[in-house]
């Protein structure tokens, strides 16, 4: 088994072990109780450590084209072995979790807070939400929608940082349907069936288009690499894609039906939200304020034009663009439209304008005031210093 399977399987067995599949059982079982992870040195051997997991190994950084001097390398590299590991949750890396996936690839960005970005994959935001609120990670980075209901039943949770706006989606069909009206009756592929950021994004461009929610299937078909090979094995017949897969699939003959760009609904909006339970990083102040500190730090990095090449290659390594083509498409997407959140404080517009959309799709127990689920401290905290 490799190290990636072995930590998703820890992560989603972290979920059965306290008796649940769903996120509602979970929370009801759990609530609050979960056991917070409880210092910087716990979270120094990583979020699940606890559990006796194998953490995933970081992928080697990528350095640029600048070779760095002897002194500078062995400064960063020691720089990087004494930053302290903080988890972070995600649905696979991808442009939503720019900021994470640099973070990863070049450590010596991070550690010059005093942190390291431990990374697990989760397949999907509900599954991200399990393992926080179950208490494996440090913070986990969600929909909103998956935050709201978890909430609810663990108040300790918080929702402290947007991590990505707008819906960077595209719906890619197979080549037999030409228009959106051809997917009635047709099953799309998600990373879950509800919560996930997909799962939205498909079900507004529908209705953009004229096709409600009852004339189609979603079936939940794994993270965005597994969602390509269920469709090129035909095993679904449309989906919304991020780049890079989008551009691999359009290379392969697939053809782009819609994208969410086109709707400035779905762009107005936080699609991506970072949580943590408040108990963790009010105990664990500084580690959590510099931790976001490094966050705003990779994210001025990532926009700094001078550092395109880096980000480019970092985005076909870690993100498997399947070309430079590919890996540009994503940097456009992600950082020339300014997904990557650039302001870590809430904007309450977009938090409504979220809420928005889930009621054209039919969602109901929709929360009155999304902002009250937030606490801004942790950003304000890191920001003043």
């Amino acid at each position: 088994m490799s190290n990636v399977l072995a930590r998703r399987t820890f992560v989603r067995g972290a979920a059965a072990a306290v008796g649940c599949g769903l996120m509602a059982p979970l929370l009801a079982a759990c609530g609050g109780s979960a056991a917070p992870i409880a210092s910087p040195a716990a979270s120094s051997a990583g979020g699940t450590a606890a559990a006796g997991a194998a953490g995933k190994p970081a992928a080697p950084s990528v350095s640029g084209s600048a070779a760095a001097s002897p002194a500078a390398s062995a400064s960063s590299s020691a720089a990087a072995k004494a930053a302290v590991k903080v988890s972070y949750a995600l649905a696979s890396i991808n442009g939503l979790h720019y900021v994470a996936t640099i973070g990863r690839e070049k450590p010596d960005l991070p550690a010059r807070r005093g942190v390291q970005f431990d990374l697990v994959e989760t397949t999907n935001s509900p599954n991200a939400m399990n393992a926080m609120v179950g208490g494996s990670v440090n913070f986990a980075a969600v929909t909103p929608d998956t935050a709201w209901p978890a909430q609810d039943k663990a108040p300790d949770v918080k929702q402290v940082m947007p991590v990505a706006d707008g819906t960077p989606y595209a719906v890619i069909a197979q080549p037999d349907v030409k228009k959106a009206a051809d997917l009635k009756g047709k099953t799309f592929g998600a990373s879950a069936v509800k919560g996930g950021a997909d799962t939205t994004a498909i079900m507004v461009m529908m209705l953009e288009n004229g096709v409600p929610p009852g004339a189609y299937t979603i079936v939940q078909a794994g993270n965005i690499s597994e969602r390509t090979s269920a469709m090129k094995a035909k095993a679904i017949q449309a989906l919304a894609q991020l780049e890079p897969q989008a551009t691999a699939l359009r290379d392969a003959g697939f053809p782009e039906i819609d994208n969410a760009n086109n709707y400035p609904a779905l762009k107005g909006v936080h699609t991506i939200v970072l949580t943590a339970k408040q108990s963790w990083y009010q105990a664990n102040a500084e580690l959590a304020a510099n931790f976001l500190r490094a966050w705003n730090d990779i994210t001025k990095w990532i926009y700094d034009p001078a550092n395109k090449d880096q980000v480019l290659a970092i985005t076909k390594k870690a993100m498997s663009a399947s070309s430079d083509k590919a890996a540009e498409n994503t940097y456009n997407l992600h950082v020339g439209t300014k997904s990557v959140t650039p302001d870590p404080q809430f904007n309450p517009k977009y938090m409504q304008q979220f809420i928005d959309n889930l009621k054209r799709t039919g969602a109901s127990n929709l929360p009155a005031d999304p902002m009250k689920y937030v606490d801004g401290s942790l950003v304000q905290k890191a920001l003043a210093a």
